[in-house]
Formats: structure tokens, sequence, C-alpha cells
């Protein structure tokens, strides 16, 4: 076959060492919702362990000689998956990704894998497969699928063609993107030209609901006049969770018998934390949102495969994120009619006078603001706020979306930050950029998206309601801001995604969230992720449901003018961490106080620190060890501002008092510091031991322990590594110089 299929993990220590060392490590790297793997081994080289995931029984130590060979592990791993492996679908576990897309990263392969076994044993049963993955916005749900029907096509599932559905333009967009670089032209977007369907000879169909004509009472025009019944092999719904069984559910029906695939990252429940009292607002989201999973759950079954938030920032594949709270004061209060009347209300669209029979409520509180209500100094307070945080943190001309309320909210949330930008240029003499901040709703502003996604010259802030809550991938994207208030998690964790993803040519590898509303509550929501192994089937059920509606006019709104003040207050700064698998806003202060308490305890004392420090391996470790906590201590040097700074002085300013230096203040009082030392040694050691300064300047520890360290010109003409020898073992040497760099 031309690819290998995972069934296990191994975790190999020294001869030394015991064989079960690395058994509860191993046990780690195994987990079912991340390397999806049934077996786990551990060895000394002499003697390993054995334990069985699906029957949770660890085997006695047993020589390795006796190592179980592949043909054992493979029916093994057949009777564990109820996977009959000589069967001609079991073809589809051993086919290679796309050369497009082959750079697979390991959870997208899991992913893969744990569909493509619920859909033998489905087709083994005689049932028409149902399945659904659920992977965090940012880790590539549609390379996914693009792999996934690819590595289809190859094992000759696809006799008749692919269907990639979504529900909007940009989405569709996306996908063809990704699909045609993995089948070229053999993955064509569906659009009818003088009556015929461009894609009608593709492979792969790529599509929204509105092309197929699809629409709440089940008409599908193009769709039937176009694609008889059971025309595709598989179905595939991207952003599943949208639009529930409503919209999408003729397809299905017209196809029963193709494979139906679901991709989302919404979990496939949600645990409410518990309240004392629930809102009647907050008892619709949570019924919302319950009614969105029980859809998906009862057409496609549980997830076969999930993946968080938290799990992809631990490994490293989306951004970090720092959060920031504030408030409105005047958010606090509640107005009644009588006093919004006697404010002098008016129609925020019109001017006109309001009278009492235009104001549907006895009493509006802050959920109301911006939507049904507009207090003229509001939205003006907190742009100049955000506006202010933006210059703190990275400056004003930064990739942000502004969740708000209403269109008419993102118009003049638009026009403040446009306002305060311009005026920002004229105090610093600089020429304004084009379309700083846009609207970008469903009322117009999306052809501005591309813009804002390729360009760092133009179209810095989206200010949207719905429109960018899913699904758009905007790399650069340095903050996400809610102006909005919230109640509904599925949204929440949508909205937020579209900070998440990494951009390496902008060097960005976190990002910001902006709560003005206290959205960031919802991350107490809990994700319960660990579904039924090996995977749940899926039923034929149909549940009734919709959308989860459009950014339309909503209801009237009043305007008071009148001078009431507002203050923007902050509530207080957190780093997104993983708690027992929960992404937790822990407050930054708490967060590294927890991160220096482990770094003590490994070293009590700045000499010992230093000692650890300077030896490649201890150091690592110690890193390896924050983070196999969940700890990332480039979070704590990012909040605490100290990018300029080693890891070192970071540790050794909060965790023992010393003097912290920015890196080249570091490197040059190495120099100055150790002038004498230089002077009494060998011309070309010494040009040698200054390159460290020079090197540690531009890039801290980790460039004193690069391979390039030795190809820096000055440092290759001396001779490098050998022009140390004259001073004794390079590498005691080497560890000499790094003591006094770290001890000035």
């Amino acid at each position: 076959m031309p690819k290998p299929l995972p069934v296990a993990v191994l975790e190999a220590k020294r001869e030394s060492e015991d064989p079960l060392k690395g058994m509860e490590q191993a046990k780690g790297y195994a987990d079912c919702t991340r390397f999806d793997v049934l077996y786990v081994f551990a060895s000394n080289g002499h003697l390993y362990g054995d334990y069985d995931k699906p029957s949770g029984i660890q085997k006695p130590l047993q020589p390795l000689e006796d190592f179980p060979p592949h043909p054992d592990l493979c029916v093994r791993y057949g009777k564990d998956k109820g996977i009959d492996l000589v069967s001609p679908d079991a073809a589809l576990l051993f086919q290679a990704d796309s050369p497009a897309w082959s750079a697979t990263r390991y959870y997208q392969d899991a992913a893969i894998r744990a569909a493509f076994e619920k859909i033998i044993r489905e087709r083994q049963a005689g049932n028409a497969p149902r399945v659904l993955l659920t992977l965090a916005t940012g880790a590539g749900k549609t390379i996914i699928a693009t792999n996934l029907l690819w590595r289809m096509a190859q094992a000759g599932l696809l006799p008749k063609p692919a269907l990639f559905l979504c529900d909007r333009d940009e989405l569709r967009t996306q996908a063809y993107n990704k699909l045609k670089a993995a089948f070229g032209g053999n993955a064509r977007i569906v659009e009818a030209e003088r009556g015929q369907n461009l894609a009608a000879n593709a492979r792969i169909h790529i599509t929204t609901y509105h092309t197929l004509g699809i629409d709440e009472d089940g008409d599908g025009s193009f769709l039937t006049d176009h694609y008889g019944e059971d025309a595709f092999s598989v179905i595939v719904i991207d952003e599943c969770h949208r639009s529930a069984w409503g919209k999408w559910s003729q397809v299905l029906t017209r196809n029963p018998n193709a494979i139906h695939i679901g991709l989302t990252a919404t979990p496939r429940k949600l645990k409410p934390p518990k309240r004392e009292k629930k809102s009647k607002d907050v008892e619709a989201a949570i019924a919302a949102d319950d009614a969105i999973t029980a859809h998906n759950i009862e057409y496609f079954g549980e997830p076969v495969y999930e993946y968080t938030l938290v799990q992809a920032q631990d490994d490293g594949y989306l951004a970090a994120c720092e959060i920031l709270k504030r408030k409105a004061d005047i958010d606090a209060r509640v107005f009644t009619r009588e006093e919004i009347l006697k404010a002098g209300v008016r129609d925020i669209k019109t001017g006109k006078p309001l009278t009492e029979a235009d104001l549907t409520k006895a009493e509006y509180t802050g959920k109301d603001f911006d939507d049904e209500l507009f207090i003229d100094l509001r939205t003006p307070k907190m742009c100049e706020d955000l506006f202010k945080l933006l210059c703190d943190n990275g400056g004003p001309e930064q990739k942000v979306i502004i969740f708000c309320t209403r269109d008419l909210h993102a118009d003049r949330v638009a026009m403040q930050m446009n306002n305060l930008y311009a005026r920002w240029c004229q105090q610093k003499g600089q020429p304004r950029k084009d379309d700083y901040a846009f609207k970008c709703t469903a009322a117009g502003g999306a052809e501005k998206i591309e813009i804002m996604r390729g360009s760092g010259e133009r179209a810095f802030i989206a200010c949207t309601v719905d429109l960018l809550e899913a699904g758009v991938d905007i790399e650069r994207l340095n903050a996400v801001v809610f102006f909005r208030y919230l109640q509904s998690a599925i949204k929440f964790y949508q909205m937020v995604g579209r900070g998440t993803r990494i951009h390496e040519e902008t060097q960005k590898y976190k990002f910001w969230l902006y709560d003005y509303t206290g959205v960031t509550d919802l991350f107490g929501v809990e994700f319960i992720t660990k579904p039924p192994r090996p995977g749940g089937g899926g039923g034929n059920g149909c549940g009734s449901g919709g959308d989860d509606g459009g950014e339309d006019d909503g209801p009237r709104v009043a305007e008071i003018r009148a001078p009431y003040d507002v203050i923007v207050n902050a509530q207080g700064r957190f780093i997104l961490a993983n708690r027992g698998g929960v992404a937790t806003p822990i407050p930054v202060d708490e967060y590294r106080r927890e991160v220096i308490a482990r770094v003590l305890a490994e070293a009590h004392n700045l000499d010992d620190f230093r000692g650890l420090w300077v030896e490649a391996k201890k150091r690592r470790q110690l890193i390896d060890y924050l983070l196999g906590d969940h700890y990332v201590p480039d979070l704590v040097r990012n909040a605490e501002q100290m990018d300029e700074f080693d890891l070192f002085d970071v540790f050794g300013k909060y965790g023992y008092n010393a003097r912290a230096l920015k890196r080249p203040q570091r490197g040059a009082e190495y120099l100055s510091a150790n002038a004498a030392w230089f002077a009494d040694m060998d011309a070309k050691s010494a040009i040698v031991l200054k390159g460290l300064g020079a090197q540690f300047a531009q890039g801290g520890t980790e460039a004193l322990e690069t391979s390039a360290l030795w190809a820096v010109p000055e440092i290759a003409q001396v001779g490098g590594l050998e022009a140390l020898r004259v001073l004794g073992k390079p590498a005691q040497v080497m560890r000499d110089a790094k003591m006094r760099l770290f001890g000035v």
C-alpha cells in the first residue's frame, strides 16, 4: 500500500532506565483525541511494556525480541476496530495524501483515519455512512476534506462526483483554491452558463446552498434541474453547524446512498457553567446551541474525531491569545422608558422624536445598547479606548475585526475608528492609508475581505456583525474585538477563531482579544470532547432547525443625545490557557506566578538557575516541563512586554529579583565586563568568544545553541570551534563563556 497505517506509539528510554519509565508519557501521546492509536508500548531496548487501550489492560514486561510482528498487530487492530482489512474498502486506510497537501499534521491524518474507519464499518454493515469531524477553527478542515476526497479517489470510492457544500461565497472560494491544488481541473465551482452547469464533468463539485437554489421551503431549482437523485458518491458539508438541518437537508435526502461528512469547529456537546440564575436570553442561547449540536449528532452521530482550540494552541499550530477585558461604566445602568423619554429620545435613522408607543420595553439594559438604544457617547468612548489599546500594543495599523451589534452600529464604529486614525496621522505627520476601517456586513463591504487578507497597507479594521463569524481565513489578523453582547458559545468560539491562525510572514504567533461586553465568560462553557469509541453510529433522523439568523435591520433604534458621561474601565488582563482540556482565561499575574513557581522548584536560587540555563539539555528539559504542564513561557514574556529580553532575564526578574537586561544590553555588558579575559587569551579564540555577545544580542540563548553560530563569517574565518581548543575542551569553554554572559 502507498502509506503505512499508524496503530501504536512507542516511547524508548535509555538501556539503564526502567522499561516502563516512558509508559505514562506514551499514554499521553496516544490520547484518543489526538493521535487516535490503540496500542501503547514503552521499552529500554531490552524489555517492553504493552498497554492495550481498548481493554485497558497492561501486560507484563516481555523481552523485546518477542515484540508483536506486523501481521499480528494488523490482526489485533482489525479486530479492535471492527474492520476487515482484506476488504476492498480497507484500501482507504493506506492511501497517501495529495502531493499538493502532503505535509499533513498528525491530527489531520488521525481525523481522516477516524473518518475512514467509520465509513468502512458502516459499509460493512450495509449502511450509508454518516460522519462528523470536529476541529478547531484554523486547524485546516478544508485541507482535511481535500486529502480525504483525494484518498477516496485513489482507493476507487468516487465512482460518481463528490460535492463540497458551504453557505458563503468566501468559503466556496477558499475550498476551491485548496481542492484545485489537488485535483486541478477536476475540481470546479458549480455555476450556470447558458443553462449549463459548468461543473458537470468535474470530479469535485464546489457550491453554496444559494447556487443550488435551496431555501427554507425545500425547493431546489438548480439542484433538481442539474442533478438527479443519487448523483454523488460523497457529500461534504462545510461548517455544518451553521445551517443545522434546515438548509442542506434536500441535498442529503436526494442522495441517501452517498457518504455524508459534516465538518465543524463546534463541540458535540456544550456544558454551560453553573450560574445562580440564567436570564431568558442566556436560556434561549443555550437552547439554540443545544439544538444545533443535537441536529448534527442526530444526523451524523457522535464526532469520530475532535481537536480543540487549546490542544492546537498547546501544539503550536494556532496562535496564543491574550485577553484584555474592558467595560463602559454606563453598561451597568438600567434606563427606564420614562427616563429615555425625558432625555429627548429620537429615531436614530430619521432624527425625529419618538413617543412612548415607540419604545417597546419598560427597561433597557447593557445588552440592548447599540441594538435598540444608542447612547450618544458610548460608542465614541469605546472606540477611543480601543484605538489607544491598538497604539499601545503594536500600533493602529493592525488587522482587526470588530464584532458589532447590527449594521448601523458597524457604520458608526467604522466612522469613529476612521476619525481617530485620521487625527493620529495628522499628529504623526504621516499619510493616511486607504480603507482604514470599513463596514463589512451582508449589506456590503465583503469585497474588501481579500484586500484585508492580502495587503499590509490597506483595509485594516473590519466592522462586522456576523459576516466574518465563521470560515473566513485572515491569517494576518492581530485582534478580535467584541463590542456586541453575545450568549451563544457556538457563535463566540467561531468568532474568536478568526484570530487563531498563525502568520509566519508577519511573525504573528499571538492575537489580542479585546472584550468590552464580558463575552469571554463564555470560555467557561465546557467542551465535552471525548466521544465514545470507536466512533458513534449515525442515525437517519432529521430534526427541524435552521440558520443562525442574518444581518437584518432589527428593531427600531432609539438614540439619546444627553450629557451622560461614559468611562471605559479596565477589567483585567488574561492569558487563554489549557485547564483540564478546557480553554480558560487565567489572569496574567496568576499565570506568571504559576510559571515562576515551577521554575523555582527546579532551581532554588539564581546561581542554580544560571547553571541550569547554560546547559542546553537541562534548559530544554525545563521548557519542555513547562510546556507539558500547558505553560508557555513566551506568553509571560509577551504579556509583560519583555519581547526584547531573553527568557533568562524574564525568569531572573520574576523568580529571583535579578536585574533584567535586554538582549543587546546583556551582549554589550558581557563584552565590556570581560575585556581583561579576552585580552589574556589567544586572539582567534577571543574573536570567537566575543562573537557570542553579538549573536546573543540578536537571537538570545537559542542563537548560542545552533550550528548556524559556527557559520557566522567572523567566527568561521578564525576557525570557529577549532579556535577554542587552545583554551581547553570547547564544550567547557563555551559553558564558561555563557556563565560569564549570564553573570553580568
